[in-house]
């Protein structure tokens, strides 16, 4: 069979050729290596893969919130004692588990209400526009105030293990400012 045979029934792709010159008999023999086509498309594939799963290691930089100088974690919130510590490595107490948990799923295209909550969280450095469509579980917890305060209530918003965003809340849901 011949080069020209072997391409036309696709069943093997050249993949490099070239001449060499025996000096002792100066005959000319031709070095072939054929490739079938699924493994010369698969190591393609696996090199791309390769490529692509580099450059993103290399390229992607999460937005880190405001604290950025701190020992402040914003993942890893699997458990109520990872949420509760990281209130109290802001600074803030929760008197005992999550008040409430509820699960809320943001619209594709974020109102006007929610617009204006994204801009304080902008302010933290979070970005609720990343998560439009996306099912977030959002944590509230009661702080403990001295006395004769109002009582605030501090609200996680969580994405998988990682804080997403946050406030402080008066009673009765007014006063809401950055937690951060």
């Amino acid at each position: 069979m011949t080069v020209r045979t072997l391409a036309f029934f696709g069943i093997n792709l050249l993949f490099f050729a070239y001449d060499a010159v025996k000096t002792k008999r100066e005959e000319q023999n031709m070095f072939i290596c054929a490739v079938k086509a699924t493994t010369l498309r698969f190591v393609g594939i696996l090199v791309l893969s390769v490529t692509v799963l580099v450059g993103m290691t290399v390229f992607y930089t999460a937005e880190e919130p405001v604290l950025s100088g701190t020992d402040v974690r914003y993942d890893g919130m699997y458990t109520e004692t990872d949420r509760r510590d990281f209130l109290s490595s802001l600074g803030y107490k929760a008197t005992g588990d999550a008040k409430s948990t509820v699960e809320y799923t943001l619209p594709p295209t974020l109102d006007a209400v929610l617009l204006g909550y994204n801009q304080l969280q902008r302010e933290q450095g979070f970005d609720l526009e990343k998560y439009t469509g996306k099912t977030l579980t959002r944590y509230t917890y009661e702080l403990a105030s001295e006395d004769g305060k109002e009582k605030e209530y501090a609200t996680l918003l969580v994405y998988r293990d990682r804080i997403v965003g946050a406030d402080l809340t008066g009673e009765n849901g007014k006063n809401v400012k950055p937690l951060l």
